[in-house]
C-alpha cells in the first residue's frame, strides 16, 4: 500500500476554539499514523509554536512533520532536522517595517534562532498575538539590528479595521510583490513571506522530499492562506466553519466544523476506508 499524507492547518481547523484537538480527531490521527500514513501540521505559526502543539499531542514522532511560517519552514520533529528554511531579504524587512510605521500600523517579525517576536514597541496587537502563540518577545526602536538571520515571515496587524490592511497591501504591492508573497490568514493578520513561498509550495516540496505523489496527499484548511495548500494537494478539504474563499477552493466541504472534529471526518473519509480513500 502506497504512503499517503495529510496536511492540516492548526487554528480553526485541527484545533477547536479552545485550542485543543478534539478527542475523536486525535483517535483518528493515531489510527492513520498506525497504518503507515503520514501527517504534517501546516500552519502560519512560527516553528516554536507549532512544536509546542506537536509535543502536547504526540505529533512529534516518526511519520509527523511540521510546516510553519506558511510554508517558509519545513521540519522533521522526530529527527530534530530542518528540511528547509526560506527567508525574506533584509532590505525588504527594513522597507516593510518603515512602510508600516509610516502608515501607523503595527508590524512584527521573528528572531531566526528561537522565533522570538520582534517589534518596535509593546502594543495591544503584540499582547494579543503573543498571548495566542505563547511566544516570547523583544521590543525596541532598533529591534531589527538584533535579528540573528533573515526571517521567514512578517505580520502587519490591525485588530479592528481590515480595510486599513487591504489598503496597505495594495499600496505596497508594486515593490513588495517582487520580493514577497502576501495574504490574509484572518481579517486581522496581513502576512508577508518570501516570494514563491506559501502552504501550497510546502505541499509540493514535502511530497517531493518524501517521494509521495501529490495526488496521494490531502489538505485541510479554513482560511485564505490555506487556499494554495487546498489546491496543491490531491484533495483539498475545508471544515464547515471555513472562509467562503477556502470552501470555493476545496474539493470537499466537511459536515463538521473545527469544534466537532472536521479533520477527524477527513481522516475517516479519505484515510481509514470509510469514504473511498485516495
Amino acid at each position: 500500500m502506497r504512503k499517503r499524507i495529510l496536511f492540516s492547518d492548526l487554528d480553526a481547523t485541527l484545533l477547536n476554539d479552545q485550542k485543543e484537538i478534539p478527542k475523536e480527531t486525535k483517535q483518528a490521527l493515531e489510527a492513520m499514523l498506525a497504518q503507515g500514513d503520514l501527517f504534517a501540521v501546516c500552519t502560519g505559526r512560527p516553528l516554536r509554536s507549532a512544536q509546542a502543539v506537536a509535543r502536547r499531542y504526540g505529533l512529534d514522532k516518526e511519520g509527523c512533520y511540521l510546516v510553519s511560517y506558511n510554508g517558509g519552514v519545513i521540519y522533521d520533529p522526530s529527527k530534530g532536522q530542518m528540511i528547509s528554511y526560506a527567508s525574506i531579504p533584509p532590505a525588504a524587512v527594513q522597507r516593510l517595517f518603515h512602510a508600516a510605521q509610516q502608515a501607523g500600523l503595527y508590524i512584527h517579525t521573528y528572531d531566526r534562532t528561537d522565533d522570538t517576536v520582534l517589534a518596535y514597541r509593546r502594543s495591544p496587537q503584540l499582547d494579543a498575538y503573543t498571548a495566542h502563540t505563547k511566544l516570547p518577545f523583544r521590543t525596541g526602536p532598533d529591534i531589527l539590528d538584533t535579528i540573528t538571520g533573515p526571517p521567514a515571515k512578517m505580520i502587519v496587524i490591525d485588530l479592528e479595521n481590515h480595510q486599513r490592511l487591504q489598503r496597505f497591501q495594495k499600496k505596497n504591492e508594486a515593490w513588495a510583490g517582487e520580493l514577497m508573497n502576501s495574504f490574509f490568514s484572518c481579517e486581522q493578520y496581513l502576512e508577508y513571506c518570501p516570494a514563491g513561498v506559501c502552504k501550497g509550495s510546502a505541499v509540493k516540496e514535502l511530497c517531493a522530499y518524501l517521494e509521495i505523489p501529490q495526488e496521494a496527499s490531502v489538505a485541510a484548511g479554513d482560511e485564505r492562506n490555506d487556499i494554495s495548500m487546498l489546491q496543491a494537494a490531491g484533495i483539498g478539504a475545508a471544515p464547515r466553519n471555513a472562509h467562503p474563499a477556502a470552501k470555493e477552493a476545496a474539493d470537499y466541504i466537511c459536515r463538521k466544523d473545527n469544534n466537532e472534529g472536521a479533520v477527524g471526518e477527513v481522516i475517516h473519509k479519505f484515510f481509514l476506508g470509510q469514504g473511498g480513500g485516495i
